[in-house]
């Protein structure tokens, strides 16, 4: 095996363990949420929504590339928690 496809196999291997840690912390918010009183839950999403909604006007002023892929993937966590 040469370096290209060694590095390409960690690249993938740290790929998937990110994923699998941003899993770990999604799962472990939406389980703190829903321990929660409803009134006090609904307030924790909002305050949640808030701060995503500020980072991701941060983004946006410094002109970041990340900008559209922070918003799909705070997308999909909210479209997620509603299922």
């Amino acid at each position: 095996m040469n370096g290209m496809e060694q590095r390409l196999e960690y690249l993938e291997e740290a790929y998937e363990a990110v994923r699998m840690q941003n899993h770990v912390l999604a799962t472990a918010l939406k389980g703190m949420i829903r321990a929660l009183p409803a009134d006090i839950a609904q307030d924790v999403v909002e305050s949640v929504q808030l701060a995503f909604e500020d980072a991701l006007a941060e983004l946006t002023y410094e002109d970041s590339p990340h900008v559209d892929l922070f918003h799909d993937v705070t997308y999909a966590f909210f479209r997620e928690k509603e299922r």
